[in-house]
């Protein structure tokens, strides 16, 4: 009896499992996640986009009809943590928190640019010649208690674009990229360039050995933090030049360093010029530049150059071999007002004395330089700047570009109307008067048009400068504010009285 029950038994159940078979066969398995590694810095990429991998799209009969759960693994969960929406891009708080790199164990901060949270308007085709720079920040903090900030690093990345000569623009990107690079690595003669970047492996290796050795021999005097930052800005922007100062400022806790390396550009071409370029007399023009120069320090024997020029320290060919020595190095570049040569540390004075600068006006440049070079005379029009909300202005108006700051921040538009020129968006900073701590957004001229600017404005003392020149010549700096009495947005003049 019992054998003949067990019999039943096993029946019963081989055809329950056939038909839980049958079910599972029509159960849709979701496909796994793609994970996506954290690229490396690609510095010579064109564009500042964040490069994702996106997985491939499936099948229409695999995919889940409902959203497929998070990762069960609560520590898979948590490996990424959320961006702070309040952080502006290169002003990251230093308690954030990061990666840590398996060579050290040290902490490393590399914040990523968050994205809109609504669509932006759309992008349309434009003359202007327009920069955008962006910051990239790497803070390293101790291995311990994860709460002394040792190293400092940070970069502009400069990118051109030029809807009418892509070509140029390109070409262009290629070299700001190879000076980005140099500056990460480590180097810069090996790129033609006249200036040696110290690097952020060799500062971290310094930096690790200094922190160690305070710990080691308590030593509680040593400047634990180190720093190296490359901020770029533009100077000169229109169809017959593009030309960007960058600045190194390094602080290796034994010393502190100024560098400055000045890059022209042609706009027709993308060439990188030097100075037998400029000009179809390339020995002339050295030789006009010289004479200037001493001239310039002639007219002022007492003043700015007595301090900054001192025989001691130049070559035995005075100073007139010692200023065709900068000519050569192509230590120069130029501005709205004309053309800046400028001296290393030490090169022709004290250390304390700082770098030396030579102003040239472009009046004193005509008939040396050639045409194009020559600050452009025959701008036309008038026009004038606003700044009003997004969702307020008319829906034909067309955007040359936006500058998002602050995802949280107010959608803004600054209005263009009629021509204007040499637009700049930088950030400033308000100790006694207004400094400018890093540019955001250049244009060679705009017309008729509106730029997005997404930020917070502050309550207290603003923190954007926006300035421009019209065809006369007249420039205007404004800083960006919001009306206390009916919280609409204004901009204002760059003064403190106008502010107050």
């Amino acid at each position: 009896m019992k054998k003949i029950v067990a019999l039943l038994l096993a029946v019963v159940l081989a055809l329950a499992v056939s038909g839980c078979a049958e079910s599972l066969k029509e159960i849709e398995i979701p496909p796994l996640p793609v994970i996506t590694p954290t690229p490396a810095p690609d510095f010579s990429a064109p564009s500042h986009e964040p490069e994702t991998e996106t997985p491939e799209p499936s099948s229409p009969e695999s995919e889940p009809s409902e959203p497929s759960p998070g990762p069960a693994d609560p520590d898979a969960a948590a490996g990424d943590e959320p961006e702070d929406p309040n952080a502006l891009p290169g002003n990251e708080p230093e308690t954030a928190t990061g990666q840590q790199p398996p060579q050290t164990g040290y902490q490393v901060i590399i914040p990523v640019a968050s994205s809109s949270p609504s669509p932006a308007p759309v992008q349309e085709a434009t003359s202007a010649i327009v920069v955008s720079i962006e910051r990239t920040e790497e803070n390293v903090y101790d291995p311990e208690k994860n709460e002394i900030l040792i190293l400092s690093f940070s970069y502009d990345e400069t990118r051109v674009r030029s809807d009418e000569n892509p070509a140029a623009a390109e070409r262009i990107n290629e070299w700001l990229g190879t000076v980005e690079e140099a500056f990460y690595m480590g180097s810069g003669t090996a790129y033609g360039l006249n200036v040696s970047f110290l690097g952020y492996d060799n500062l971290l290796t310094t930096a690790s050995d200094n922190y160690q050795a305070s710990v080691d021999y308590q030593n509680e005097d040593l400047i634990l933090e180190m720093s190296d930052s490359l901020s770029a800005e533009v100077t000169r922007l229109d169809e017959g030049m593009f030309s960007l100062l960058y600045t190194d400022s390094a602080n290796t806790g034994r010393e502190s360093s100024d560098k400055l390396l000045g890059a022209s550009f042609d706009m027709s071409t993308g060439e990188h010029l030097v100075l037998d370029r400029l000009s179809d007399d390339p020995e002339g023009l050295e030789d006009s530049l010289v004479q200037i120069m001493q001239e310039l320090v002639q007219e002022d024997p007492d003043g700015y150059f007595a301090s900054h020029i001192q025989k001691d320290y130049l070559p035995a060919g005075g100073m007139e071999e010692a200023f065709r020595m900068l000519l050569k190095e192509n230590n120069w570049y130029f501005d709205l007002d004309g053309m800046v040569i400028y001296s290393k540390r030490s090169q022709l004075g004290p250390d304390e004395a700082g770098i030396t600068e030579f102003h040239i006006p472009y009046a004193r440049l005509e008939g040396k330089l050639k045409e194009a070079y020559l600050f452009p005379a025959d701008r036309t029009g008038d026009g004038s700047l606003s700044v009003s909300e997004l969702g307020r202005i008319g829906g034909s108006l067309p955007f040359a570009g936006s500058v998002l700051l602050d995802p949280n921040g107010q959608q803004l538009a600054l209005v263009v109307e009629g021509q204007i020129y040499d637009l700049r968006i930088t950030r400033v900073f308000y100790s006694e008067r207004f400094y400018e701590i890093g540019q955001l957004w250049a244009a060679s001229s705009l017309a008729d048009c509106a730029v997005q600017l997404q930020t917070l404005v502050p309550e207290g003392m603003p923190n954007l400068r926006i300035s421009f020149t019209t065809a006369d010549g007249q420039r205007f700096s404004k800083l960006l504010r919001q009306n206390g009495m009916d919280g609409s947005f204004l901009l204002v003049d760059d003064n403190i009285q106008a502010v107050g």
